[in-house]
């Protein structure tokens, strides 16, 4: 009888494990977002930087 209790709080143990390693999985996949989403950004920014100096030197051409 007791070593049937003691089973059950194990198993009721591991399905709480299982919980937090979905909880962990979940978490990590959307840190994982978060950072493509801000990688994704800075390339965005850099490319509307690099249009900004096109259009800088063209105006410095046409100064000329």
């Amino acid at each position: 009888m007791a070593d049937k209790k003691i089973i059950d709080k194990i198993k009721k143990k591991i399905d709480k494990i299982e919980q937090l390693h979905d909880k962990e999985s979940l978490l990590c996949e959307e840190v994982k977002d978060l950072l493509n989403e801000m990688e994704g950004n800075v390339v965005e920014d850099e490319e509307e930087w690099d249009e900004d100096l096109e259009e800088e030197e063209f105006d410095d051409e046409e100064d000329k």
